[in-house]
């Protein structure tokens, strides 16, 4: 982009009310709240092809392609955010003030934005109501016969700095019915955020267990369906972090914290734990456990059941039916599955291929036992997703058979279903896939995974309209994921197939800010450029797929799409074709 371009744009500018107020009075809690609406609101300006300038402290600054979808992402940020705040105690509540101009604006080689344009949707932001949305009568003439809500006209205003006056309206409800959201139910009780317990042994190796006690209370604590439970890579990205629980409770939205810690020798563990109230810092509950490992289901039931007890006056009836009597063999294979997962969470080819072994051996040792199966399926999936092999062993077909075994032995184990979703995407049937995802996600709503293959199931099925609120609440609950990127990705593909470019490359973008050599993203961003008659600014991309495919051709990238629908097919070519990409 060339320094000092000028341009007709929509811009948006919004603030915090009251934010000097709540940062004086509780700094690190405001910045956190204020980081976990954003992780909600961002996504809605994507999806209208919003580009995002700069976070103004208290506030965002935005582009826009037009001032309908400038309008449209406004009145859709409003409203989720009276959702958001009537979920939340009134101490995390926070309302914003949005004002739209159309203008004259002018772009440095920064990407910044300046001009009289920005300065009066600056002034109108100030004259907004809390929690409204105000426009000049430039963007009210755009969108008055366009966008489906009601607008009420709030006169003539004298704003700062502005030579003349200026006309204003308030956007009231949409007149329209809303479409039904893709989120988690509200939560009926509590949200549970549950830290990585420490590691007090004296042995670092020992960091596996406490790791994979941290992971099984998740998984335990998440069957509880009036319980929402923060994803693991949400609550492990604090693991070796100095911070206040109320700051991390309310980065993850959690109304509650349970942390602990492990400590083994030999076959000797102990554990202690607490429970949390994050708006008070308040201890509810603390227990410490003495155990031998043969002991270690029943020590988990323990955790929960205090857990969950304390959250609800109803008892986990449950629980019951997943205790059981282990012998030794049992504890051995549970502890190679967890070093498995250890692994396997490092998220590199070696640590998939030692976590496979590691499963292997456990599945040796109980055939029964569901963990490493799954854990399996999603290490040889992992390893085929990234285009990493093992030998001569084609991980596809191996990711399959894992995920079918996994399935067979309890179809109602979340991580099983997430691989057969997987599974049935690769291998061309979609429908079944979107059946899987969405039965992962009734058993866990709060983990990300689930939404992302359900997206995905639903765009490869010919419905990349229906994935996007699905991708966008994978978008939303990966964000400390190591494949965040990949959602992005996703909806950068959605946008693309329905023709909605602009929004294609704002989550094309997007993508590559989180990992700058994914090729898929490169694809998809070079046809979309190419589609907007931009193909100047899509060479780089037309370059970077050259350069890690030197074979690469349209009729050879065909043959790889998974879309059922033949015109996706011809879309996704066509643009590529328009690059500048060999047949």
């Amino acid at each position: 982009m060339d320094s000092g371009e000028r341009r007709l744009a929509a811009i948006v500018v919004a603030d915090v009310v009251g934010y000097s107020a709540m940062m004086a009075d509780d700094e690190d809690g405001t910045l956190s709240a204020l980081r976990a609406h954003r992780n909600a609101t961002d996504p809605v300006i994507l999806n209208h092809g919003g580009r995002i300038v700069k976070g103004t402290g208290d506030g965002v600054l935005v582009e826009f392609p037009s001032a309908v979808a400038a309008v449209k992402a406004a009145v859709e940020t409003q409203a989720l955010m009276g959702d958001r705040n009537e979920e939340l105690p009134e101490s995390r509540q926070m309302q914003f003030r949005i004002g739209i101009n159309v203008g004259d604006i002018v772009i440095d080689e920064t990407g910044d934005v300046f001009g009289d344009g920005v300065n009066v949707a600056a002034r109108i932001e100030s004259v907004a109501d809390p929690g409204g949305v105000s426009i000049t009568n430039a963007v009210f003439e755009a969108v008055r016969d366009k966008v489906d809500v009601e607008f009420s006209d709030d006169g003539e205003h004298e704003l700062k700095n502005i030579p003349r006056s200026v006309r204003v309206w308030k956007v009231g409800k949409t007149t329209s019915t809303p479409p039904p959201k893709t989120k988690p139910a509200k939560r009926t009780l509590a949200t549970v955020a549950v830290l990585p317990f420490d590691n007090m042994s004296d042995d670092s190796e020992q960091e596996y267990f406490a790791d994979g006690i941290t992971e099984d209370l998740l998984t335990a604590l998440s069957y509880d369906q009036n319980l929402a439970v923060v994803a693991r890579n949400s609550t492990f990205a604090y693991k070796g972090r100095a911070s206040d629980i109320r700051t991390i409770a309310r980065e993850l939205d959690a109304t509650h914290i349970v942390e602990g810690s492990v400590r083994r020798a030999g076959t000797q563990v102990r554990v202690t734990a607490q429970l949390i109230d994050a708006e008070t810092g308040h201890h509810i509950w603390a227990e410490r456990y003495d155990r031998d490992l043969v002991d270690i289901f029943e020590l988990q039931d323990e955790l929960v059941d205090s857990i969950t007890a304390k959250l609800r006056p109803a008892f986990w009836e449950t629980a019951e039916t997943r205790r059981a009597v282990l012998d030794s063999k049992s504890v051995n294979a549970w502890d190679l599955t967890i070093q498995g997962q250890y692994q396997v969470n490092t998220r590199t080819r070696e640590g998939f291929l030692k976590g496979i072994k590691l499963f292997d051996a456990a599945r040796e040792l109980e055939p029964t036992l569901v963990a490493p199966v799954a854990g399996s399926a999603e290490a040889w999936l992992s390893l085929a997703f990234f285009g990493w092999r093992s030998e001569d062993v084609n991980p596809w077909e191996k990711g399959l058979a894992a995920a079918e075994d996994a399935y067979r032995l309890d179809p109602n184990n979340y991580a099983a279903l997430v691989a057969v979703s997987a599974a049935k995407i690769v291998t061309r049937s979609p429908d079944e896939g979107a059946k899987y995802a969405r039965r992962a996600i009734e058993i866990n709503p709060h983990a990300a995974n689930g939404y992302h293959f359900l997206a995905l199931s639903l765009t490869v099925g010919g419905k990349p309209e229906e994935s996007i609120p699905a991708s966008t609440q994978a978008w939303q609950l990966s964000r400390y994921e190591p494949w965040h990127h990949d959602t992005a990705s996703d909806l950068a593909y959605s946008h693309y197939l329905i023709g909605n470019y602009e929004a294609a490359l704002t989550w094309g973008q997007q993508s590559l800010q989180l990992f700058d050599d994914f090729l898929q993203v490169h694809i998809v961003l070079a046809a979309t450029y190419a589609q907007l008659g931009r193909t100047d600014e899509g060479q780089p991309h037309v370059e970077t797929v050259l350069k890690f495919r030197p074979d690469f051709s349209c009729e050879k990238h065909r043959s790889r799409l998974l879309y059922t629908r033949e015109e996706h097919r011809d879309h996704i070519i066509a643009g590529l074709l328009k690059a500048g990409l060999p047949e």
